[in-house]
């Protein structure tokens, strides 16, 4: 089955199985009149994709096209409790399914079994959902409900592989996804917020592999056991790139130190970050040895040299940025965080609606963008939303909506090129490292 095959399969799943599951679970159609559960989820669910603003006129025109001719007063009405679970259990259900590209990005990432970026993005809820999904808090008690997003994503395939709604105030670390199993031969990529050595240790067991930026504390021996003071030791290492073997921590776990000092100016906005972000936090200033911290940028991994070079190292963990491009079209082009007025249960039909979207969204730029590094994602997405028409009446065909998909990559192949650019981006440098600078991260 090709690339386009398995998206439409992928869909006519979600809106077939998973949709009778998801009713079945919540007892969304009591009596089936107009709107069955097929017609609900492809109301709210394509409706949002096509729209993430569309108004009760909106969607009851797409509630036509589902075949469920209701008024806009209907819509409104159909926003309730049991709405927004059957649209939370559909999202847990489509969030399951994984469609890759076949499409190779760069080599650098065919030696891995899969390049998996794991990262998570905060979403602020109605004050009503803090029982279940807890926040941080804030001023004015804005946060008091948040549900954190745990997302996996990997580089290599494009495919989502996770994504998890955890209570908002759980931290990065303590996520179950640092423990997850993963397939022999998985290079994991993470910030410092799930730095764990045991973890690392762990996923080298399994034969999988990871790269992160060291997490600020952590000692640092060289092979022979002896402890370093890491940033003179670091100033009085030649070139500009250090690259030496290591052993972190308290952990008998070997492995590369990967490091380069930054620009002043890029040092001076990375302190000032970090001052705001203390005293926003804690009421404080960090101190002198955290403020030195930000004069480098340093990564740890266990691949060796000979599989990975330093400066492919320090681009694929450049490449983390795409997670968050990912999140900023769910927040920017999705509009999943933007609660808008009226009462809870129409807030959360929203969240779950439109977060739905957003994996069926992505999956259709999986399919017809991914593979091929001069296409634009984010352009792709914005013309997935101008399908959603012809997806509706193809979706219970399975070659029509393989046509459709197709005439989709057919657009997206012509319209939707990346722009130039002055300086190289996340595929530009997978796919050639010397283009690499330094002072960038």
């Amino acid at each position: 089955m090709g690339m386009v095959a398995r998206a439409g399969a992928a869909l006519q799943h979600v809106f077939g199985p998973l949709v009778e599951d998801a009713a079945r679970e919540t007892g969304v159609v009591a009596r089936r009149r107009k709107f069955t559960p097929a017609a609900l989820a492809r109301t709210f669910v394509l409706g949002f994709l096509q729209d993430p603003d569309a108004s009760a006129e909106d969607l009851a025109q797409v509630a036509a096209q589902c075949g469920a001719p209701v008024t806009p007063q209907a819509v409104d009405q159909r926003q309730t409790p049991k709405l927004a679970a059957f649209l939370e259990g559909l999202f847990r259900r489509a969030v399951r399914v994984v469609v890759g590209s076949d499409g190779g990005l760069a080599p650098v990432l065919d030696r891995f079994a899969a390049v998996v970026l794991l990262d998570s993005t905060t979403i602020n809820l109605p004050d009503g959902q803090r029982g279940r999904f807890p926040g941080c808090g804030g001023r004015g008690g804005f946060g008091r409900a948040a549900v954190k997003l745990q997302t996996e994503l990997d580089l290599r395939t494009g495919a989502r592989t996770h994504v998890g709604p955890e209570p908002g105030r759980s931290a990065d670390g303590a996520t179950a996804r640092q423990w997850a199993p993963r397939p022999p031969g998985t290079l994991r990529v993470t910030d410092p917020g799930y730095f764990c050595l045991g973890v690392f240790a762990a996923l080298v067991g399994a034969g999988g592999h990871f790269l992160s930026r060291l997490a600020f504390g952590v000692g640092v021996r060289l092979p022979d056991g002896v402890r370093v003071d890491l940033l003179g030791w670091l100033a009085g290492q030649p070139g500009p790139l250090v690259d030496r073997p290591v052993l972190p921590g308290d952990e008998r776990l070997g492995c590369r130190l990967v490091a380069w000092r930054l620009p002043p100016e890029q040092a001076d906005r990375r302190r000032q970050r970090l001052r705001a972000d203390h005293r926003r936090k804690w009421g404080s200033e960090p101190t002198a040895a955290r403020l030195a911290w930000c004069d480098w940028t340093i990564l740890v991994t266990d691949v060796p040299p000979d599989r990975l070079t330093a400066a492919e190292a320090v681009a694929l963990y450049r490449a983390r940025w795409q997670v968050e491009l990912l999140f900023k079209r769910w927040k920017s082009g999705g509009r999943v965080a933007d609660l808008g007025g009226g009462a809870e249960a129409r807030q959360m039909v929203r969240v779950w609606g439109r977060l739905t979207a957003a994996v069926i969204q992505h999956w259709l730029v999986v399919a017809t963008a991914w593979g091929d590094p001069t296409r634009s994602w984010g352009k792709a997405a914005a013309a997935a939303r101008r399908f959603v028409g012809r997806l509706l009446t193809a979706l219970d065909r399975a070659a029509d909506l393989s046509r459709v998909i197709a005439d989709l990559g057919r657009v997206v192949a012509t319209t939707c090129r990346r722009n130039p650019r002055r300086k190289p981006g996340t595929v530009e440098l997978l796919n050639d490292v010397t283009r690499l600078d330094f002072g960038l991260t």
